[in-house]
C-alpha cells in the first residue's frame, strides 16, 4: 500500500511535465489542425512509443552510457536540434498560396504522421535526462518490478490523456475555422518556437 502515493505523485509530476509548451504540443497541435484526427492520432501514437523507447533506455542504462560517452549525448543533441529546426522552418514557410495552404511537413501518410511524432520526441536526447530523475526519485533501489511496470504505464498514460485530449480539441471544426482566419501567424510562432527549441537544443552546454 505504501507504493501507491508515490506512483499517484508521479501521475500529477508527469502529466504536468507533458502539459509544458514543447515541440510535441506544437506537433499535435498543427497536425490536428492542419490534417485529420486520424492523422493526429498517428502522431500522438509516434509520441507513446518514443516514450516507451525512452524509458527502456533508462531502464537499460541509457543514461549511464551518455556519462561514459558524452560525444554521443552530443552528437544525438545536435542531431535532434537540426531536426526540430528543419520543422520550425517549414513551419515559417508554411503559408497560403492561391487559397490552398502549403501543408509540408504535415501533408502525408498516416504513417509518415507516426514517425513524425516518434521523431520529434526521440530528437530531444534531453528525455533521457528527464525520464531518469523521475525514476531515480519514485523508483529507488530495491522497489518491486510490479511498480517499476506501474511506473511506465502511468508515464504512457499521462502520453495519451494528455496528447490524445489535445489532438480531440484540435481537431474539432471551430478551432480549425479559428485556425482558417489566423494562420498565417500562428505558423509563424509555432515554427518559431520550434527553432526555439532546436537551437536550444544544439547550443546547451551539457
Amino acid at each position: 500500500m505504501g507504493y501507491f502515493p508515490f506512483l499517484g505523485s508521479l501521475l500529477a509530476v508527469d502529466l504536468l511535465a507533458a502539459m509544458s509548451p514543447g515541440p510535441n504540443f506544437v506537433l499535435v497541435t498543427q497536425t490536428a489542425i492542419r490534417r485529420t484526427p486520424r492523422h493526429a492520432a498517428a502522431v500522438v501514437c509516434g509520441l507513446f512509443t518514443s516514450n516507451l523507447i525512452w524509458c527502456c533506455a533508462v531502464t537499460l542504462g541509457l543514461s549511464a552510457l551518455f556519462d561514459v560517452a558524452p560525444w554521443l549525448y552530443r552528437g544525438m543533441r545536435i542531431g535532434g536540434g537540426a531536426y526540430l529546426l528543419y520543422l520550425g522552418a517549414s513551419l515559417w514557410r508554411s503559408d497560403s498560396h492561391a487559397g490552398q495552404p502549403v501543408e509540408a511537413p504535415f501533408q502525408s501518410s498516416l504513417r509518415a504522421a507516426f514517425l513524425r511524432g516518434l521523431l520529434t520526441n526521440l530528437a530531444n536526447p534531453k528525455s533521457v535526462v528527464y525520464f531518469s530523475s523521475i525514476f531515480t526519485l519514485f523508483l529507488r533501489p530495491g522497489t518491486p518490478a510490479w511498480v517499476q511496470t506501474a511506473a511506465v504505464g502511468i508515464v504512457m498514460i499521462d502520453t495519451v490523456l494528455w496528447y490524445g485530449g489535445v489532438a480531440a480539441l484540435f481537431s474539432r471544426v471551430r478551432a480549425q475555422r479559428l485556425y482558417a482566419t489566423v494562420q498565417r501567424p500562428v505558423n509563424r510562432v509555432a515554427g518559431a518556437v520550434m527553432i526555439a527549441f532546436g537551437a536550444r537544443l544544439m547550443l546547451a552546454r551539457e
